[in-house]
């Protein structure tokens, strides 16, 4: 059996190893060509895959890229509608208050015979009112004859909200004559003090609540106007008439009369005396309305 072995001759051992040599490179062969099979069609698999994604992507991005700019044509849209509307609405406005403006003056110009009188005793009764104004008027103005002093109508009105609860309620009558009014009007606001007669009673304009809202607007300014001493006066429908100089001005809004006021020299005193309600008082929303 050596000499088998030495000269060469097969055993079970020798012939399975040499088996097992001769396989392990065909073996090891087979599976990296597999191996590489495998990775070549898993790779042709994700590229399939990441080529299909990256179509559907770009699907949705085209998509997105449409419905977008269809987004933002529709907002140019709606930026040139809101335009056109805004556009109308201040014409409206405009329009608006125009109509408000002369819908105030028509008022205005209906009650232009009437007085206003605050501080009325409640105690007069309704009946002994047309008695009551009829002397009050010839108290301001005695020179007038009495078959002049006439009143169409004389009544009391509800009380405004901003006076207190003891305050009695205004009166409002309305002169036969207009220009018996306005010497009445004018006598009361002349007084220094109160007539002794009727200590507590204010005679005031009556207008229309559109037009003292207006008016309510320039309050800043007529105050500017009263701690300068210059006088001022109103116009129809609402108008601030300020002269200076001998020029007159109007004014509409309380901005353009606040900007020419700056203009001139800062708290300058005319010579005329602070504009100023009756009895002496300071001008306030209660007790000036004209």
């Amino acid at each position: 059996m050596l000499a088998a072995a030495q000269d060469g001759a097969d055993s079970p051992d020798a012939s399975s190893h040499l088996t097992q040599r001769d396989e392990i490179p065909q073996t090891g062969h087979l599976t990296i060509t597999h191996f590489e099979r495998a990775m070549e069609a898993m790779s042709a698999k994700l590229i399939r895959t990441w080529q299909s994604t990256a179509d559907q992507i770009k699907n949705e991005v085209r998509e997105l890229s449409n419905r977008t700019a269809s987004v933002e044509n529709d907002c140019q849209d709606l930026k040139t509608a809101q335009t056109g509307i805004s556009e109308n609405l201040l014409t409206l406005q405009q329009r608006m208050e125009a109509m408000e403006g002369k819908l105030a003056d028509y008022e205005d110009r209906a009650r232009r015979n009437n007085l206003r009188l605050r501080g009325v005793p409640e105690s007069v009764q309704p009946d002994d009112l047309q008695l009551y104004v009829r002397g009050l008027m010839h108290a301001y103005a005695p020179d007038i004859p009495s078959d002049m002093l006439l009143v169409d109508r004389v009544h009391r009105v509800p009380k405004q909200k901003h006076l207190p609860d003891s305050a009695p309620r205004d009166v409002v009558l309305r002169a036969h004559y207009y220009h018996i009014k306005e010497l009445v009007l004018r006598a009361h606001r002349s007084r220094q003090e109160p007539h002794e007669d009727y200590p507590s009673v204010l005679i005031m304009a009556d207008l229309s609540a559109a037009t003292l809202r207006r008016r309510r607007d320039f309050q800043q300014v007529t105050t500017e106007l009263r701690d300068r001493g210059i006088r001022y006066r109103w116009g129809f429908p609402t108008k601030l008439i300020l002269t200076k100089n001998g020029e007159t001005k109007l004014f509409s809004r309380p901005e353009d009369a606040m900007n020419e006021l700056a203009r001139w020299s800062p708290r300058s005193k005319q010579s005329a005396p602070p504009a100023s309600s009756a009895h002496g008082r300071k001008s306030t929303r209660t007790d000036r309305m004209d």
